[in-house]
């Protein structure tokens, strides 16, 4: 008889969260390999989008949310906390209607999201007292320890899908034997389970051969792998063909490292797809491996939102950013990529506000800058990441990172730095939008 899983994507619990394409994708390959190993799986999305709530441009939307006590770390956060995702009492509903699973599977995001993995662990154990809960991800593999301590009862798994993680599996008797041999992880298993579909994730490779000092992904993901694209393929072509899916947003890291290798020979076979189908890349491209041949086939294969990870042209964060881009490499780049005929809408920069000793004037001048160049500018404030060099940095000032989650959030840090206040923080999204009005 084969055992059951109950696969579950938590609730969020942040002061903001919009669905701009978002997918669990680590548990998606779990839901794979659960599946290819002939487990009768179950999934449960606490971040299910309400059909009520009205689609914005390219399938982007709100998550339904409620508001939750604000901690007491954030009380001068003029803001509301809120959990996002579906009413508890619809997942009680939904709990209640999943088949007895042997073992459960929570994963996790973002580490200062950690709330709302308690409130779900909470109310699963509430359904399910008895059946023994595995949380994994990126918070999982990031502060292992800090979750323990708070939901003593589960148990913890770090680290992406490996033999390591089959051995834990095997060792609980009442679980089925899981293997990895022969498996190639494939997210279309997930998506045969998924009740509705607003757009899809396209997921090319693991990891970054960067070393930004603010990422974490060389800890998630010790080494750059490019995944066979054949499945790449079938997986978007699934969603076309079974859902009508218009909008796929890119996953990778480094989408564009080793183009003739990756994105160029993709690019040619989505091009060849059935669907008139748009194309997204939210995660922040490098823009130093932009180019004509590049910039072609984006426009052949239907890219429109197009999202560069800039950060910072100061020469002083040069380490920081790994060196992505100067800024006469910006407006170079810039330059061509509107001569391949896309718009200044549809570009986007990231500029980054937190790096040591960054004044506010200084994050002003780099808005000023990019936005000379007649594009979108993105302000984002920096999260310490546990497990990356700023992190143990701005530990060793707000000792309070190493123990509490909550400290993490981008919203809340940005406001401990010497010169910034959450007034500071609105008034430089003022001037990002009043400058987005005029290109």
């Amino acid at each position: 008889m084969p055992k059951t899983a109950l696969v579950i994507n938590p609730w969020v619990t942040d002061f903001k969260l919009y669905d701009e394409w978002m997918h669990p994708v680590g548990l998606y390959f779990l839901i794979s390999l659960l599946k290819f190993n002939k487990w009768e799986v179950h999934y449960l999305n606490c971040l299910e989008r309400s059909t009520h709530l009205k689609s914005k441009r390219y399938n982007t939307a709100d998550f339904p949310s409620k508001e939750m006590p604000k901690p007491n770390l954030y009380k001068n956060i003029p803001r509301r906390y809120k959990q996002y995702g579906n009413s508890e009492e619809l997942f009680s509903i939904k709990l209640k209607g999943t088949p007895k699973p042997d073992i459960i599977f929570i994963g996790t995001g973002m580490t200062y999201w950690i709330e709302g993995l308690v409130n779900t662990v909470n109310k699963t154990t509430d359904i399910f007292p008895d059946i023994p809960i595995i949380i994994g991800g990126t918070s999982a593999t990031l502060i292992p320890e800090i979750i323990k301590r708070k939901l003593p009862d589960v148990e913890i798994y770090s680290g992406p899908l490996s033999e390591s993680f089959i051995e834990l599996i095997n060792k609980k008797k009442v679980c089925g034997e899981l293997s990895l041999n022969n498996w190639e992880p494939t997210l279309i298993d997930a998506f045969q389970i998924i009740d509705k579909h607003f757009h899809g994730p396209v997921f090319t490779s693991f990891g970054c051969p960067y070393r930004c000092a603010y990422c974490a992904s060389p800890y998630l993901n010790n080494a750059f792998q490019i995944r066979l694209h054949n499945t790449v393929i079938r997986e978007t072509s699934y969603l076309i063909g079974q859902s009508g899916i218009t909008d796929f947003a890119f996953y990778d890291d480094a989408l564009l490292y080793q183009p003739e290798k990756n994105f160029l020979p993709l690019a040619e076979r989505i091009n060849c797809l059935d669907g008139n189908i748009r194309l997204h890349a939210p995660n922040g491209l490098h823009i130093r491996w932009i180019d004509e041949a590049i910039l072609d086939a984006m426009k052949k294969c239907g890219f429109v939102t197009l999202r560069f990870g800039y950060e910072s042209g100061d020469i002083r964060h040069r380490k920081e950013t790994s060196a992505k881009t100067s800024r006469k490499m910006l407006a170079e780049k810039i330059s061509i990529i509107k001569s391949a005929g896309f718009n200044p809408s549809d570009i986007g920069i990231y500029i980054m506000g937190g790096f040591p000793d960054q004044k506010v004037d200084d994050f002003l001048e780099e808005l000023s800058f990019v936005s000379s160049l007649r594009v979108e500018v993105k302000p984002v404030f920096l999260s310490p990441v546990p497990h990356t060099p700023l992190f143990d940095y701005y530990a060793e000032y707000y000792p309070q990172l190493t123990q509490e989650p909550l400290f993490h959030n981008d919203l809340f840090f940005i406001t401990q730095l010497p010169g910034w206040s959450y007034q500071t923080i609105e008034e430089v999204k003022s001037i990002a939008r009043e400058l987005n009005k005029k290109i």
